[in-house]
Parts: C-alpha cells; sequence; structure tokens
C-alpha cells in the first residue's frame, strides 16, 4: 500500500511543478470544445470512434516509449508497481489523447460539411 501511496505524491509533485501547462492545457481543452460545439448540431457521434482510436494508438506509442524516455528498457522492470506505474501513465496519455481528438476532429469534420 505504501508503494501505491508514494506513487500517488509523485503524480502530486509533478503535477504541482507543472500547474501552469496543466491549466493551459485545460483552457485549450475548453477552447476546442467550444469551437466543435458551435455551427451545426451532430458530428460528436460520428468522430468518437476515430477520437478512441488515436487516443488508444496514443496509449500504445507512450507504453512503449515511456521506459526509453527514462533511459531504462521493459526488461528492466521487475516489481508489479512499475508495471501499474507505467501502465497508468499509458492509460492518462490515452484518455488525453481521445479527449482532444474528440472535439478537433468534430470541429474539422463541422468545418468540412460547411465549406
Amino acid at each position: 500500500m505504501y508503494e501505491i501511496w508514494l506513487m500517488l505524491v509523485i503524480v502530486y509533485e509533478i503535477a504541482l511543478s507543472i500547474w501552469p501547462w496543466l491549466l493551459a492545457l485545460a483552457v485549450l481543452w475548453l477552447l476546442l470544445l467550444m469551437l466543435a460545439r458551435g455551427g451545426r448540431a451532430g458530428g460528436w457521434s460520428t468522430c468518437l470512434p476515430k477520437a478512441i482510436t488515436l487516443g488508444v494508438l496514443v496509449g500504445v506509442v507512450i507504453f512503449f516509449v515511456t521506459p526509453i524516455w527514462n533511459k531504462s528498457g521493459l526488461g528492466e522492470m521487475k516489481y508489479w508497481v512499475d508495471w501499474a506505474n507505467l501502465l497508468g501513465i499509458a492509460v492518462a496519455w490515452a484518455v488525453a489523447g481521445t479527449l482532444f481528438a474528440w472535439p478537433l476532429l468534430t470541429w474539422i469534420s463541422k468545418s468540412r460539411q460547411t465549406a
């Protein structure tokens, strides 16, 4: 249990150190939502499968690239907490990729319909 608590504290401390970037990403996401919401109705449900596919691709890439960025490898991960941490990072990136791709793809498809 201590390892999980330590991992959560580390994630919290990292978020504290980059809070301006996180705030900028939140504002960008809200802007994308507003752009995708304007104009003609519809398009959200048709773009969701594409956004999920992009999010899953981002998660898979992050899963394999994160150990390399840390100058490590998948073979170096011996403890279950390491795997849980890597899987959590990949899932978080996949969710973030989906949440950003969905309004962006909806906005693009709506702009193509009006043009």
